[in-house]
This record gives C-alpha cells, structure tokens and sequence, in this order.
C-alpha cells in the first residue's frame, strides 16, 4: 500500500491505526488536491492500485441534501464526505465523472465529523455518499463512532449504503436508528461493477448482518438496462427470494439516471454498453426513455 499524506495529517489517530496496520509507503505530500485534482490522470491505473490519500478536512462537515433525495421523513436531511471516492470501480458510477483522480482521499479528522453531527436534530445522515464506507472497514473501523453517535441521537437516523461484504468486521446490536442499505444487482450487471463483490457474497453479507442485529434494507439502484432485461431480473429476484427474507426487508428501486456532464467524462473513463447506451436527455439528466416501465416491471416481480 502506499499513502499519500498530507503533513498535517500525520499526527491522528486514524492515520497512525492505518500505519501500523498496513505495510506501507508514505509520500508526504502538502495537500491532498496536489495529487487529487491534477489533469490528465489515469483513473483506470489509478483503481488499480492500493494507493489511498489522508488529508485532513477543515470545514464542510456535512453537507445539505438535496430536496429531490427522499429524506425518509425527517425534517432535514445530510450527507457526510469522510472520504472522497470509492475502492469499487462501477462503470456506471457518477463518482467517476465526478473526481478527476481514481485514489479515494480519507480525511482522518474523524471526531470533527462525529461532533458537527451531534448538532444535527431530527435528521436523516448518510455516512456513504460519495464513497462506500463498509469497504475501507478492513483498514479502519469506520462504523464504530458512527454506531456510536447513533446509540446517542436518538432523533437522528444514519445509514450506510454499501455493496460491500465487511459485515463480519461490524460490532454487533447497533441501535435501530443505524441503517445498512446493500446495492444488490444481478450477476449479469455485477459485471459492471469492478471489484465489487459477488451477488452471492453480498447476499451472505445480509444474511450474517441480519443475525448481527443491523437493521436492513435492499437498494436495486439503479436498474441497468441489459439484454434479455426481463429474465435476468426475473431469476435475480427469484434468487433473492429464495435466500433472503425479502418480505421482510424493505426495498428501493430506481433506474439508471446520471447528469450528462457526469456521464460525458464517464465515457472517456468506460468504454462499455453501460456508458454508450442512446440515453434520454432531460432536465440535464441521462435516462432511460422506458425508465417507468423498468421500474414498474421489477416492482411486480416483487410485490
């Protein structure tokens, strides 16, 4: 692993956890934007290596949601940026048309986020927004002071959205203002989704948080239009209904919609179906012309 760390960073907790955990090489650099919004940069190579950013975030907290974004009836709804980019490469990602620079930035100030949350009041946080927090457990329990905040404001519900299969690394009986919301796509999109975990470890991953005691809830977001849609749908909630509660749980759904910008610097990055699909442009959104009919169709093979 090699970390690019800012020489502010150097003296936090987190940044020392992840030096004694990790062999590493350090490069010490002045700020994390010298590195992170440089032109020109392979974003493919970039993925492919263990490298990682530690910075230290100075302000900006937590950001406002958008009022477009279902706020889970709560007066107000946040979204925390610990870190800046993912582990995963999803072809279909906005964070790849959104970031120049495929080296995920983790801001090690930790208790400067958990204490601006604190101030929060009947709020709904996500703690995943541009990243996918249950992916960095393995170098860093992330969770625990979110948990913890979690047992503490009670009028606050945070949720941690994740394809990740870290869920042996969580501690156990979390309160039930925490939230764990697993992206779960069939095999035939997971194909899109670079060096994410199988569907069938996600599915473990479930089923082990449901025994853990994590309150769960299922995101098919976003539905991807492939060929064959209806039969590979079909046998993906077949599957999830053969192995998974799903009654039980709670379920979103929404199809594929990026803004166009986004999605323009995508293509440069995927040269895939995904990226080059003839989507409709609305409102500076890329969708799928059929998007209600998709959405409806996977609804009816649940409910």
């Amino acid at each position: 692993m090699l970390l690019y760390i800012e020489k502010k960073a150097f003296n936090f907790n987190l940044t020392n956890y992840i030096k004694k955990k990790c062999q590493i090489k350090i490069i010490t650099i002045n700020h994390y934007k010298d590195i992170f919004n440089r032109s020109h940069q392979d974003f493919n190579f970039q993925k492919s290596q263990n490298r990682f950013i530690l910075a230290v975030k100075e302000k900006n907290f937590l950001y406002k949601g958008s009022k477009f974004c279902d706020n889970r009836g709560y007066e107000n709804f946040y979204y925390s940026t610990q870190i800046l980019g993912c582990i995963y490469n999803c072809q279909y990602c906005y964070l790849g048309g959104m970031y120049p620079c495929g080296y995920p930035v983790i801001f090690v100030n930790e208790e400067d986020f958990i204490n601006e949350a604190k101030k929060l009041k009947n709020s709904f946080l996500a703690i995943s927004y541009e990243t996918d927090l249950l992916a960095f457990e393995g170098i860093y329990p992330f969770h625990k002071a979110w948990i913890n905040l979690a047992k503490e404001k009670k009028d606050i519900l945070i949720e941690s959205r994740t394809k990740s299969a870290n869920v042996e690394r969580l501690p156990n009986n979390p309160p039930d203002n925490f939230l764990l919301t697993f992206s779960l796509s069939p095999k035939e999109v997971v194909k899109f989704e670079k060096k994410t975990p199988s569907l069938e470890k996600r599915v473990k991953a479930i089923q082990i948080a449901l025994d853990k005691g994590y309150r769960i809830e299922i995101a098919i977001d976003p539905i991807i239009k492939v060929d064959n849609f209806k039969e590979i749908y079909k046998n993906f909630i077949d599957y999830l209904k053969n192995n998974l509660p799903i009654s039980e749980i709670p379920i979103s759904i929404g199809a594929f919609r990026m803004n166009k910008d986004f999605l323009k610097r995508l293509k440069k990055i995927h040269l895939s179906e995904v990226t080059y699909y003839p989507y409709e442009i609305k409102n500076n959104e890329a969708r799928y012309k059929d998007e209600k009919e998709l959405i409806e169709y996977v609804q009816s093979l649940i409910y």
